[in-house]
């Protein structure tokens, strides 16, 4: 056997163990709104009611060889979403659903929160927008539109989703 054959015989496993993993937790739409279930104990992470989103946002997570899409939904006036990733079961049917009824152009939200590759793009795609708090002292930002006056670092606003020119 040569060299190169036995390597590939060696690395193989270490290859297919690493395929994508089955889904530990499934989106579930309900009627009237949407819950988080964990497949592991049947029981859900968390639930929300539509009429109480008051912001979608998407961004992406850099896990360093590829980025991971999400979507989060606040429902209160705190900078707490509820999240869901695009590798959880029924994410499709999630896209599918808040284009229909949020009227949310996911086409042009996905390209435009996936570029720049891994490089963080939080966007607001449906809602008032939130601002995050200051990266530098993590102080709240609310009422400081220009400048933090914890640290006074520039504030940059939140990202909306540009309007399209349809």
């Amino acid at each position: 056997m040569t060299i190169l054959a036995s390597f590939m015989n060696a690395v193989r496993p270490f290859f297919l163990s690493h395929r994508r993993p089955r889904a530990s937790q499934r989106i579930h739409l309900l009627p009237s709104g949407l819950e988080l279930i964990d497949l592991a104990n049947r029981k859900p992470l968390w639930r929300f009611d539509w009429c109480d989103v008051k912001e979608i946002i998407t961004f992406k997570i850099d896990a360093y060889v590829m980025d991971h899409i999400c979507i989060g939904f606040r429902t209160v006036d705190i900078s707490d979403y509820f999240v869901a990733y695009e590798a959880q079961e029924n994410w499709n049917q999630l896209i599918d659903f808040l284009q229909t009824e949020f009227s949310i152009d996911w086409p042009r939200c996905y390209t435009h929160v996936l570029h720049p590759p891994f490089a963080p793009n939080r966007t607001t795609i449906w809602g008032a927008p939130w601002p995050p708090p200051c990266p530098s002292c993590n102080y709240d930002l609310r009422h400081w539109p220009k400048i933090c006056p914890e640290c006074g670092r520039p504030v940059e606003p939140p990202s909306l989703l540009p309007l399209s020119n349809d």
